[in-house]
């Protein structure tokens, strides 16, 4: 069980404190009366990942144990959860490996032959060959992948999807061997409530179309779990969720999930002699420290059974233990951008991916009520340079054709089905390791609540250029970004302290 988050009010005592910029970390002294709300610590290891599956595989939720419903004959296919599962990539052994070997087990000793394994990839980008055997592991990957035997899904591939039924007034297409099969059994291995459930069955095997349907201007949050479950009625899915708390840092720098004041002095050397390589190090070479950076994951729980009663238990394991009471909202929010992003995940941050960071998962860090008031402010620290990965080849285009025609969303979506539609997008999805060309449409629709809540957005740091571009402001450093929200002694200041993040349950929160 992870150490459970808590607010700091900002003393005299309070050293500087980490805040977490792209590639880079430094030390910011924050004003008297600020709110830090710190998440809660991994604690790693957690429970055996073998033995937790293990037992839930033979004690469902609900409904029966995996092994009495293999049989002879029968078409079974895994699907297991993509890259954007967990931030940042996990060390070797992946949980889902082992998950799918357990599975594999159990169906062998059942006798069935027909069995297939595809990632549920969704509008994401492709695993390479590596990744996959670090995600399945070496024993499972050579015994499937030389005959074929996994796919990685294909949400624009007519042929390969099947309609299985109509949600919300439009047709529900899924991939079709998962509609084809007796049994699919979904493994989602997360550090995500979103992921969880239904909706990961929608938002993983779905047809670009269906998937492109959640993600519109104003969509309702719950259709992807409405579109789940006609998946899941159309098809016998049994699932299996692990979820994970995921040490960010890695051993060397686990340290920074810590408080400030409980660092050691190595902890201390440490730090300044990893930010004086960063400032040398050009910043492609930092790309790749963050790229190859693979974390280790500890066991929040893990349960099997119906998609809808496994996600109700995962969704409850991840908020419950990760929520820190606040006693009401603040009139700004400051927040760094983490070093990753779960839709980048191998990929260093580009600007889109860093406001997604900061007005999507920051501000809807909460149960209920934003930790910012409507008509607050947020500042946000990173340079928001325009460097873009191979996997965010549209993302690129969006920012040269797309922002400088109008950051609205009806003047976005507006250009949504021509980069969609592209020749070379489209063949880059589907051979290469590239995001669907919807996807930074998608992550842009995203901000939009916290847009049209806030008043004023600037970032500390940033790029002024491209800021300007996405309707933001840039300061060179957090008393100019203080200034220019006018941040009087009076003004209310919270710091959302990441990563990892804690999930602001501000009083009166429904």
């Amino acid at each position: 069980m992870a150490r459970p988050g808590f607010v700091h009010e900002v003393n005299d005592r309070t050293p500087a404190l980490a805040v977490h910029s792209g590639t880079g970390v430094h030390l910011e002294r924050f004003r008297h009366g600020t709110k830090v709300l710190y998440g809660p610590q991994p604690t790693l290891p957690g429970a055996p990942v073998r033995t937790s599956v293990a037992d839930a595989l033979a004690a469902p939720v609900a409904g029966a144990p995996l092994a009495d419903r293999l049989r002879p004959g029968m078409r079974l296919t895994i699907a297991f959860s993509g890259a954007a599962s967990t931030v940042p990539a996990l060390r070797e052994p992946d949980p889902r490996g082992i998950a799918v070997e357990e599975v594999l087990t159990l169906a062998a000793a059942a006798g069935v032959d027909d069995v297939e394994l595809v990632c549920a990839r969704g509008l994401g980008r492709r695993f390479s060959d590596t990744e996959l055997q670090q995600v399945l592991g070496r024993r499972v990957h050579e015994s499937f992948a030389p005959s074929g035997r996994i796919s990685q899904h294909d949400a624009t591939d007519g042929a390969q999807l099947t309609e299985v039924g109509e949600a919300d007034g439009r047709p529900v297409a899924v991939n079709g061997r998962v509609a084809g099969s007796d049994l699919v059994i979904m493994v989602t291995v997360t550090d995500s409530a979103a992921l969880a459930g239904p909706a990961g069955l929608a938002t993983g095997l779905g047809s670009e179309a269906t998937i492109s349907a959640l993600r519109q201007p104003g969509a309702d949050a719950a259709a992807a779990d409405r579109v789940g479950r006609v998946i899941a009625e159309s098809v016998d899915v049994f699932a299996v969720e692990v979820a994970v708390e995921v040490d960010p840092f890695g051993s060397d720098l686990s340290f920074l999930a810590k408080r400030e004041w409980e660092w050691n002095l190595k902890e201390q050397a440490v730090l300044a002699g990893t930010r004086g390589v960063q400032r040398v190090l050009p910043y492609r070479a930092r790309g790749r420290m963050v790229r190859q950076a693979r974390s280790r994951a500890g066991v929040v729980s893990a349960v099997a059974g119906p998609p809808e009663a496994t996600g109700a238990v995962t969704v409850r394991q991840l908020t419950e233990g990760r929520a820190v009471p606040l006693a009401e909202q603040v009139d700004v929010l400051l927040t760094g951008t983490g070093h990753v992003s779960r839709h980048g995940v191998g990929a260093e941050l580009n600007p889109l991916l860093a406001a997604h960071l900061g007005l999507h998962t920051a501000y809807g860090s909460h149960t209920g009520t934003p930790v910012v008031r409507d008509g607050g402010a947020m500042i946000i620290f990173d340079d928001a340079e325009p460097r873009f990965h191979r996997h965010h080849v549209a993302t690129a285009d969006f920012f040269a054709a797309v922002l400088p025609e109008g950051n609205d969303p009806t003047t976005v979506a507006s250009h949504e089905d021509r980069f969609a539609e592209d020749d070379w997008y489209r063949h880059l999805y589907r051979t290469s390791e590239a995001h669907h060309a919807r996807q930074p449409f998608h992550l842009w629709y995203d901000l939009e609540p916290a847009r049209s809540a806030l008043t004023d957005v600037v970032w500390v740091g940033g790029n002024r250029e491209v800021c300007q571009l996405m309707g933001f402001r840039a300061a060179s450093t957090l008393g100019d970004a203080l200034e220019m929200v006018g941040a009087g002694q009076a003004t209310t200041l919270a710091y959302l302290h990441n990563p990892p993040y804690a999930v602001a349950d501000v009083a009166g929160s429904k």
